[in-house]
């Protein structure tokens, strides 16, 4: 009897650490610092969560020592596996996870406990870490730079603003100057060196020079002696520059096209001279038609020309009366539907940067993901042999109590595992407000 006893204590035990068993492997990462990261943030790989952070410490050389345990599922890990800090989303500031990168099944395998050095790491950058760069001189020199540039615009935020409007195109146009300049250097030299000449020699013809300012000032007496004359040109003068400018302005963009033409008709011009006389003759019996080509355009009058029917058209007037009132309408009832959209930016973009890294990584079977999810369509069976997954029929699909359905109103950030400074979900009452969001349905929980 004790004997039997005995069995059946030991048969109990190994039962025990049987069920109690735990096929996490664990390792060690080294960082060049910890990047905002807590115990129990989440290890993923490829997009998905495969284990924890246990623990973080300082090691001997001062770098952030992070132990982590991956599950049995995506471990062990081999040689050649990299790790990265990284920010589950633009919500929330310690909400920080390690995606792990395996390396190639083909490789050894890391013995638990292994340790992943820092070569082989990669820490997130935060903005603290710029400004720590800079030692404590250039800090507060650049403090006060800063309360200089306030003091400074202090009460002039309106001509700040024009300036800056300016910089950019005058920066934009120094830097080509200086190209230009820069481009021929042996060009601009000539250039200085030929004013010099050119000063030089009006320095040796200074009688005719002052002959020509003493002619300048008796044309000048004499104009002044009009003065009707010269105020009426001074007011005609504006107008006619100004629509000269605009005319120069319309013209800049064909003087590369026209130079384009010059260039193509070199090889031709010896014989454009024989054909513009004849083009000549042709648009002198050409003219009558041009007149009455101009007639059918625009022709004096009421009802009578091209200009006129497009003018009268009456059909276009009224679509465009019931269209464009009905577009202004559908862009102001759309306005809700913007600002119910404008916190999951973050969210969006957070998918589109990491859905590709989802997809990348591989083994010797192929890609991870390369199969489309189907939820709940297996069932555990318990059998001698540790148990199997067993197909359920498509009836039963959707039945699980842990099968968490009709997840429709996440707020901003209910995608990820909420982080430890509890930044999100977002929820706010103010303007980002949202009232068709349920905090509680968040990554994990149901409603």
């Amino acid at each position: 009897m004790l004997a039997l006893g005995a069995l059946l204590t030991g048969l109990a035990a190994l039962v025990i650490v049987v069920l109690a068993r735990d096929d996490s492997h664990s390792y060690r990462f080294m960082f060049e610092n910890a990047g905002q990261l807590v115990e129990g943030d989440l290890v993923r790989i490829g997009g998905t969560p495969a284990g924890e952070i246990e623990s973080i410490e300082l090691s001997d050389d001062g770098q952030a020592e992070v132990a982590v345990s991956i599950d049995g599922d995506f471990a062990p890990l081999h040689a050649g596996s990299t790790a990265t800090i990284r920010a589950a989303s633009l919500i929330g500031v310690a909400n920080r996870y390690v995606d792990v990168h395996p390396g190639p099944n083909f490789h050894s395998e890391l013995d638990d406990g292994a340790v992943l050095a820092a070569d082989n790491t990669t820490t997130i950058v935060d903005l603290d870490q710029l400004f720590n760069a800079l030692d404590p001189p250039t800090r507060a020199g650049l403090e006060e730079v800063i309360d200089g540039f306030s003091s400074w615009y202090g009460g002039h935020e309106d001509e700040a603003n024009e300036a800056a409007r300016y910089l950019a195109p005058a920066l934009g146009s120094f830097a080509r100057l200086t190209k230009e300049l820069n481009r021929d250097s042996a060009a601009f030299e000539r250039f200085l060196v030929e004013s010099a000449d050119a000063l030089g020699a009006i320095a040796e013809r200074r009688g005719e020079l002052t002959d020509l300012v003493g002619n300048t000032g008796a044309t000048l007496r004499a104009v002044s002696s009009d003065t009707a004359s010269l105020s009426q040109a001074l007011v005609e003068l504006p107008p006619a520059l100004a629509r000269g400018s605009e005319t120069l302005a319309e013209l800049r963009p064909a003087l590369g096209d026209l130079q384009r033409l010059v260039e193509e008709l070199d090889p031709v011009a010896p014989e454009l001279a024989p054909f513009l006389r004849r083009l000549a003759a042709f648009a002198g019996t050409a003219e009558p038609t041009a007149g009455e080509l101009r007639l059918m355009l625009d022709n004096p009058g009421a009802g009578n020309d091209l200009v006129d029917a497009l003018r009268d058209a009456p059909r276009l007037a009224r679509l465009s009366g019931t269209a464009l009132p009905r577009t202004r309408r559908a862009l102001r009832d759309a306005e809700p539907i913007f600002a119910f959209a404008r916190p999951y930016t973050p969210d969006l973009t957070a998918w589109m940067r990491s859905f590709g890294g989802a997809m990348a990584p591989y083994d010797a079977n192929g890609h991870y993901a390369r199969t489309m999810a189907v939820f709940d369509a297996f069932e555990f069976v318990d059998d001698p042999q540790g148990g199997q997954l067993a197909p359920k029929a498509p009836a039963a699909r959707g039945q699980s109590p842990n099968l968490s359905l009709g997840n429709l109103r996440r707020c901003p950030g209910a995608g990820t595992r909420a982080p430890a400074d509890g930044s999100a979900p977002f929820v706010d009452s103010g303007e980002l407000s949202n009232a068709d969001c349920d905090p509680s349905q968040a990554l994990g929980a149901g409603p």
